[in-house]
């Protein structure tokens, strides 16, 4: 069997094999989906191949990849566009976050049918405006107003949807009554056991924590993304008390970060997973969701959330080739990147601004070689992509 088989098979032994193959399936689409399910096979190489040093302790979420930026509105009512995804989140060196973001760079060109100067130009770019944000030592929000090209156009249309849209698509009326809408691709039924033990669990959290505001209506399974597939990941279906409004909520199971193995940097001691997640996420984002929160449930921890109808994630194919404009997503991005390390800098022991702002001007020291193995790296992932596929778990 190919190690790196064995290496993806042995990482998800602990998944639920009914929806393991989903995972495997939606990795079969791509090399640059294949890159997004295999988050760990990155870093497993990665700490083998790494030719420069970086000493600073910066909050990285840990998989930022091209897809792993969208939007969400905040708890303050505006719409926001920044990393999304802290599943992964560490106190890591601030180079390891942008390594695996330019490699995702040179992958998702590839279905972008970008030429290797075209992908060149872009990940060059993308590097010096993450160095440029961090010697200015100044972090930047991402909203309406700041938003440029096409990334406003989807800020400004996230911003007209609305809640009862959502509720409509993910819903069905079934002898009178609102239920989620089992589609077995973004839901999936529960058994009559495992819906009367989240009923129970949220009741009760509901008690201590939001007395008397909702009413628990259905739960489901839920899958989304690509990584976390078959991890125990849920969506509720829940009705205000006050207005009769309906909301839905996501409750996602927290495991260990993928990186814990190959860093050294002694880490917080967090409650548990969930609250890692959390609190990292507060604190690398301008603004965080309203409703996130750490629970118990059945002895592990999870991720709640409400799912919002804002939050959505840039489609690159809207570029249509563009460079200019693919420039522009990308840059931006970059600057995101930047902005969450230096918002959160000297926070639980991280590095300061000022010793960020030292790691850009000493940019020489590790650009070229970080984008060097972001490139060589990213030929890497095609070749391990192409031996999945050709297995018997794809």
């Amino acid at each position: 069997m190919n190690n790196v088989i064995e290496r993806i098979k042995n990482f998800n032994a602990d998944r639920d094999p009914n929806y393991l193959a989903l995972k495997y399936k939606a990795m079969s689409h791509s090399a640059f989906r294949f890159f997004r399910g295999t988050c760990h096979l990155f870093y497993e190489d990665f700490i083998k191949e790494l030719n420069w040093q970086d000493v600073s302790k910066a909050w990285v979420c840990g998989d930022l990849h091209l897809e792993n930026y969208g939007t969400y509105k905040g708890d303050n009512g505006l719409v926001y566009f920044d990393m999304n995804d802290f599943d992964e989140a560490i106190l890591a060196p601030a180079t390891w976050e942008i390594a695996r973001t330019v490699t995702s760079i040179y992958l998702a060109a590839i279905d972008l049918k970008l030429t290797s100067a075209k992908a060149d130009i872009i990940a060059n770019n993308f590097l010096d405006t993450y160095i440029t944000i961090l010697q200015k030592g100044k972090s930047i929000v991402v909203e309406r107003p700041t938003a440029k090209g096409i990334l406003k156009q989807l800020i400004d249309q996230v911003s007209a949807r609305t809640n009862k849209t959502l509720i409509k698509e993910r819903t069905i009326i079934k002898k009178g009554s609102l239920q989620l809408l089992i589609d077995n691709k973004r839901a999936f039924a529960l058994n009559e056991e495992k819906k009367k033990a989240i009923q129970q669990f949220f009741e009760e959290w509901s008690k201590q924590h939001h007395p008397k505001k909702y009413n628990f209506i259905d739960t489901a399974y839920r899958i989304a993304g690509t990584g976390s597939i078959g991890i125990p990941r849920y969506v509720m279906l829940l009705q205000k008390r006050k207005d009769k409004n309906y909301v839905l909520v996501d409750m996602k199971q927290a495991k260990t970060s993928s990186l814990i193995p190959y860093i050294k940097l002694k880490q917080p001691k967090w409650n548990n997973e969930a609250e890692r997640v959390v609190d990292i996420q507060k604190m690398v984002q301008h603004v965080s969701p309203a409703f996130i929160k750490p629970v118990l449930f059945e002895q592990k921890y999870f991720v709640l959330k409400q799912l919002q109808p804002t939050a959505d994630k840039m489609d690159l194919v809207l570029c249509k080739g563009k460079l200019n404009k693919l420039e522009t997503i990308l840059q931006t991005m970059a600057e995101v990147a930047a902005s969450g390390q230096l918002r959160s800098s000297g926070r639980k022991k991280s590095s300061t601004a000022d010793e960020l702002i030292e790691l850009a001007n000493n940019h020489k020291q590790w650009r070229n070689a970080l984008l060097s193995f972001a490139k060589s790296y990213s030929k890497k992932v095609q070749k391990d992509y192409k031996v999945f596929c050709s297995s018997s778990i794809s």
